[in-house]
């Protein structure tokens, strides 16, 4: 029994018109596969990856071409990504629309990840074993947040270099032309590594309002899709999203329509109390500005909520010995 994947049904008809245009039968495609049209159409498209195993290889087959993925990544403006592009291309700063998608990936394409570490790296990984996939897949990620990042950036090189966790193919040359960064094979983990003078900087379009309607729609779409994430996880990725005006206890039951003598039953529960997930929050993003070098201590304080730096300074040094 195979692994079950969904995405929306939209990117897969936009693979299909690529597919045809570099000579290959969407149709039979899909017919290897077992999928309908009707199947694609639907606003989420879910299948097993066996499935879209037999297509993404009959693909591949039929167009002679390896850099498929790529290829595909470069079509996908930031616009075709729905509400998680919208926001992304509203936020005020780079960072703000990384976070952003790190927190709402999972409604584009609901088995993958993006992890930031060391606030310039975003590693990229499957809940899923890919196998002959994964190149397809983090090519075609890899190749849409270029694009975003492009757009949003105004194609400042906010992109530095490239990992793939997977082996150099024939046509590594060609991949390094594409993403016109250097490109590293063979690594621990798929990831994209930013410019970290590009972090901070306002955005061109940077729209608040939109910002903000954008995200409540991602989070509204992530509430339908992930019933089944802990509240551990939906508590976390709310207060990332929220980091620039930190969410009290009060602020996050009203978020999440509960008493806070309901929310620590649950946190209980799972193992944890809002105090630990606080701790664990604040921590890394403490770690994140303190590393890029912009902000002071008493600055990294305010923006977490703290309103006696010395309150702050206690935290971090308990932080930093755990």
């Amino acid at each position: 029994m195979t692994a079950n994947i969904a995405f929306p049904g939209f990117y897969l008809q936009q693979l299909g018109i690529l597919i045809n245009d570099l000579g290959g039968d969407f149709i039979a495609c899909l017919a290897e596969a077992g999928v309908t049209e009707e199947e694609i159409a639907q606003p989420i498209f879910h299948c097993e990856l066996e499935q879209i195993e037999r297509f993404i290889q009959t693909a591949l087959k039929q167009t002679q071409t390896p850099e498929l993925g790529m290829i595909f990544g470069e079509r996908l403006l930031v616009h075709t990504h729905g509400a998680l592009g919208y926001a992304a291309m509203n936020a005020a700063t780079l960072n703000e629309a990384i976070i952003t998608v790190e927190s709402f990936l999972r409604i584009r394409i609901a088995f993958m990840r993006l992890e930031i570490e060391d606030g310039n790296k975003l590693l990229l990984k499957s809940d899923i074993a890919l196998g002959e996939l994964e190149r397809f897949f983090f090519e075609v990620v890899c190749m849409a947040l270029k694009i975003a990042l492009d757009f949003i950036c105004h194609k400042s090189s906010a992109l530095e270099e490239i990992h793939f966790s997977f082996e150099a193919p024939k046509e590594a040359a060609l991949v390094v032309d594409m993403f016109a960064c250097p490109i590293k094979y063979q690594q621990p983990h798929t990831a994209l590594i930013i410019n970290t003078q590009q972090l901070n900087k306002p955005l061109r379009i940077a729209e608040p309002q939109a910002f903000a309607l954008a995200q409540k729609m991602c989070a509204e779409a992530l509430a339908e899709l992930s019933g089944e994430d802990s509240l551990t996880d939906r508590i976390k990725r709310y207060m990332l999203v929220r980091h620039s005006d930190f969410p009290s206890q009060e602020t996050i039951c009203q978020h999440l329509h509960m008493t806070q003598r309901t929310l620590h039953r649950h946190l209980k529960k799972e193992g944890t109390s809002f105090r630990t997930i606080t701790d664990q929050v604040k921590s890394r993003l403490a770690q994140q500005y303190l590393d890029k070098g912009q902000h002071t201590q008493q600055e990294v304080a305010y923006l977490l909520g703290y309103s006696d730096a010395a309150n702050f300074r206690r935290a971090l040094r308990r932080w930093q010995s755990q």
